[in-house]
């Protein structure tokens, strides 16, 4: 009987051990990572804490961790050499130092077909800028008040003639240039094209002007106040005999559902935002890239109109501040109305002559 005891338990431990802490399932251009943290046996695993790159897991199901995201997702480091390409990236459980960072690599053969993919990379020219609050020019300032908006735009240049359409599979604001250096994130843009801002703040999709650029804008809120503030976004571009599954989806607050910024009829490929999106596509079928702008600046309104308490020399009035003026022309209007009493005083009620002397009999009557 206690033999038959030891050999269940050395069937347990080694059942245990065998068990793979990280399993990591890559596709074509998304990767599924399933990750059981190594903890004590009175913890439990708790979501918040988990990260592969900058990204929140998916789901917690028995103390396992899962991950469904893009490979231009989550800060997803791009080596290219020869005959491969390979994504790279890290899995972190909060600032515990018993649960140490476990790798996550992606690892794609193009041999032979590296000439198309450095076609499309070398064809196709992505700029993303700030800009003013219609869009008509660039952002004129670099710091934002809370509640202005802050808008961007996203384009694609290409030199051959077929036509391109761009999208953002994800946007995240980080107070470094480096994701990995932030000390604060916050996703706007997540879920292969979900603007999760419009659900959770104020922001929005707007319509297109032409396929190859995307515009939007996100309301100024508290986020790294007074701090340098980074967006860094994936995008993509697609002909348009590929974009069946790509979307720019926002959330129509007033009708409680998602939108999709091309076809409202289609709107149902966005139902998926508030969970989890699975895209379709082959690996190089598209061509992606990733970019960052800033720095910008968030600040309390008061802060921003400390700079306008000047006028500027056009104005006529250089280095005068504001209360002066408002202290000096109360003064100046207070001393011009004085002056009219009393030429009036000196001109009409005592005679209109300065040499006047009241009568004996006036002064004796009263």
């Amino acid at each position: 009987m206690m033999l038959v005891q030891i050999v269940l338990v050395l069937l347990f431990v080694a059942s245990t051990f065998a068990q793979k802490d990280v399993v990591i399932d890559c596709k074509a251009d998304s990767v599924t990572v399933k990750w059981r943290p190594v903890l004590s046996w009175a913890q439990k695993v708790d979501p918040s804490k988990a990260r592969l790159g900058s990204c929140p897991p998916s789901s917690l199901n028995e103390d396992v961790l899962l991950f469904l995201v893009w490979l231009n997702d989550c800060g997803f480091r791009r080596l290219m050499s020869e005959d491969k390409v390979t994504y790279t990236n890290v899995l972190t459980y909060g600032s515990d130092p018993e649960v140490p960072p476990e790798p996550v690599e992606c690892i794609y053969d193009i041999s032979g077909k590296r000439t198309n993919l450095e076609m499309m990379e070398e064809d196709h020219v992505f700029t993303m800028k700030l800009m003013n609050s219609d869009f008509s020019g660039p952002a004129l300032s670099s710091m934002f008040t809370l509640g202005s908006r802050i808008s961007i735009k996203a384009e694609v240049e290409q030199q051959g003639l077929q036509p391109l359409q761009i999208y953002l599979q994800s946007c995240v604001l980080a107070t470094a240039p480096d994701l990995t250096h932030a000390s604060q994130l916050h996703t706007i843009i997540a879920n292969a094209g979900c603007l999760i801002e419009s659900k959770e703040g104020n922001s929005m999709f707007l319509p297109r002007q032409k396929p190859s650029e995307i515009r939007f804008y996100f309301q100024a809120f508290k986020f790294a106040l007074g701090e340098t503030i980074f967006i860094h976004c994936n995008m993509e571009a697609w002909d348009h005999e590929s974009i069946d599954d790509k979307k720019a989806c926002y959330y129509m607050k007033e009708q409680r559902r998602w939108e999709l910024l091309d076809d409202s009829y289609r709107s149902y490929i966005c139902t998926c935002c508030d969970t989890a999106c699975i895209k379709r596509t082959s690996f190089e079928s598209g061509s992606s890239t990733k970019m960052v702008i800033g720095p910008f600046t968030i600040v309390e309104a008061a802060q921003n109109n400390a700079s306008d308490t000047y006028w500027t020399a056009e104005e006529g009035l250089i280095g005068v501040p504001v209360w002066a003026v408002v202290v000096t022309v109360p003064l100046v209007l207070l001393l011009v109305a004085g002056a009219i009493a009393t030429g009036y005083y000196l001109c009409f009620w005592r005679g209109g002559r300065l040499g006047y002397r009241p009568s004996r009999d006036l002064l004796t009557k009263y």
